[in-house]
């Protein structure tokens, strides 16, 4: 290059010399090996960039090379002016500075993807197992084929699911045996109670506390046949659907409780279509207008309205039913379909119910792909609703 300072020695006759060192004479110190050296350099003769002082400085190294088979050696001088040196070195720390940043960029980049595709069967084991639960513990983590501590993580999360779904079906079918095998002697029990109720040689105060324990009987066989439907809707999990009128189902429950409605004075409100053909399990859902009829009954204020709503919204069964009664803390509207659950325990005994009602009622809507809601009115009314997709936009019979 013509900004390097460049001569080349054998012993003391110069073989080489560059155009700038042709042109600039530097001293030179042959004991020294690194040195700096300033010289006054005409600009007219060559521009260094010296400005008007004319003085440049330059780095001057010098080099010997030799061999026990070259005699005499030669001697290298390489000088650069410094502030070409200057530049240089600026230029050079653009690029390593330039060169980092996209060096770290590029590495980002590359982290980025490699991490995602390191943590993405961590993601699909998390997602999978927030969508396991009680009602779905048969599903299983997929183990990969590559056999490292994912796969063991994923093959022990199996392992607790097999133990835990084993332990929920014992549990189930425990509660199921023992509500059938309970039935039975507790049915014997209300049959003696009952004849010795109707047997009129007894004393009247014997006969009253008859009375009282075949209630509590009733309650204990009602409850026993709501554990039993409850248990057979958990382990079977299947529906038996069939094509029959909605609207004709639900009229013929509000006929069986009509004795009821004037009973307790409550005003009845219907606004139903004349027809609305549907395809799903006429029993089961038939126990569910049943349940929430006779909730609505129960927790209505005297001679509060009762309004019935079936209708038919985007493919979908809507049941909507509202009485008259105090409002539901909303912190426990979505409570109400738990097992035993009561907003006001008094109740239980009041209406002598189980607390198994909403749940039986919830599990027969989510075997029909539906969903079951409860929400309190501005107006001081209470409503509890019911979709039921349409057999082409949800799969009946299993979850």
């Amino acid at each position: 290059s013509r900004r390097y300072w460049i001569r080349v020695w054998r012993a003391d006759t110069l073989v080489y010399s560059s155009q700038l060192a042709q042109i600039v004479d530097l001293p030179i110190d042959p004991d020294k090996k690194k040195f700096t050296v300033t010289v006054n350099v005409p600009i007219e003769k060559v521009d260094l960039d010296q400005g008007s002082s004319q003085e440049v400085a330059f780095r001057v190294r010098s080099i010997v090379i030799s061999s026990g088979q070259i005699t005499p050696g030669y001697r290298i001088q390489v000088a650069l002016p410094i502030e070409e040196l200057y530049d240089e070195i600026i230029e050079v720390s653009w690029i390593i500075i330039l060169g980092l940043l996209f060096s770290t960029l590029i590495l980002i980049i590359i982290s980025y993807f490699l991490a995602g595709r390191i943590l993405k069967p961590v993601e699909q084991i998390t997602s999978l197992a927030r969508k396991i639960d009680e009602k779905d513990l048969a599903v299983r983590i997929p183990l990969g084929s590559s056999h490292d501590e994912l796969y063991e993580l994923a093959f022990a999360l199996n392992q607790m699911l097999d133990r835990l779904h084993y332990s929920f079906h014992r549990q189930k079918e425990f509660i199921a045996s023992a509500a059938h095998e309970l039935n039975t002697p507790i049915t014997n029990v209300r049959i003696f109670v009952e004849q010795g109720i109707n047997n009129s040689t007894l004393p009247e105060p014997f006969r009253n506390d008859l009375v009282r324990q075949n209630e509590v009987l009733l309650r204990m066989g009602r409850l026993l046949r709501s554990l039993m439907i409850l248990s057979a809707l958990e382990m079977k999990r299947k529906i038996h659907p069939e094509n029959f009128d909605f609207r004709v189902m639900v009229d013929s429950v509000i006929v069986d409780f009509q004795s009821l409605f004037e009973l307790k004075k409550n005003p009845l409100k219907i606004q139903m279509p004349e027809h609305l053909p549907y395809y799903g399990d006429e029993e089961q859902l038939r126990r569910v207008v049943v349940n929430l009829i006779d909730n609505a009954i129960k927790y209505s204020l005297s001679e509060g309205t009762i309004t019935i709503e079936l209708e038919k919204i985007n493919h979908n069964i809507v049941l909507k039913i509202d009485n008259e009664s105090p409002p539901i803390p909303e912190n426990e509207l979505n409570k109400v379909f738990e097992q035993f659950y009561r907003v006001e325990k008094s109740r239980s005994l009041e209406f002598g119910g189980c607390g198994l009602g909403l749940t039986i009622v919830r599990e027969i809507v989510n075997l029909h792909g539906g969903e079951i809601y409860m929400e309190n009115e501005p107006s001081g009314r209470v409503r509890v609703v019911v979709q039921l997709p349409d057999i082409n936009q949800s799969s009946v019979g299993s979850i």
